[in-house]
């Protein structure tokens, strides 16, 4: 089984995924942090001109070929993961902050960073999921806790597979 989380930066994605597999056992598989393998392997298949970054070309085919490698139920997030990629079935899910409580994340996280590369990507987060039925969890004045508690919910008869 593989559960789908994704949403922008500051969202929480990375810290729920992790949690939400802890808790069940399941494997966690970070899209972003294969993202330089993905470069590489797209480079090396002519698909790709290598350094010029991970978003110019389609992940989805390696990201499912990783997935399915690890012949085990997998909790895949980051903000690569689109309802395009993902689906919108009941085992994916994206969490969205507003444009604001993003930005007092990213800057809790960051003090005084720069952070309009990573607000610009709510935007388009937002975009892919219009009109989707996407299952989406608005984050803003949640605890992480609470968030978990909220994916669960959304996975629950998934989880119970």
């Amino acid at each position: 089984m593989i559960f789908w989380i994704g949403g922008p930066a500051g969202a929480g994605k990375t810290t729920v995924s992790r949690l939400l597999a802890q808790r069940h056992g399941f494997v966690w598989y970070s899209v972003d942090a294969h993202a330089h393998d993905h470069e590489k392997r797209a480079a090396a298949a002519g698909l790709h001109v290598l350094g010029t970054g991970p978003g110019d070309f389609d992940r989805r085919p390696m990201i499912l070929e990783d997935v399915q490698s690890l012949d085990a139920s997998v909790v895949v997030e980051g903000a690569f993961v689109t309802p395009q990629m993902a689906g919108v079935a009941e085992n994916a899910v994206w969490l969205m902050p507003s444009r604001e409580a993003q930005l007092a994340r990213l800057e809790a996280r960051d003090p005084g960073g720069d952070h309009q590369g990573l607000v610009w990507g709510w935007g388009l987060v937002h975009s892919q999921l219009e009109g989707t039925g996407a299952n989406v969890i608005v984050v803003d004045d949640q605890t992480v806790e609470e968030t978990l508690l909220a994916v669960e919910q959304r996975f629950g008869p998934w989880l119970m597979k």
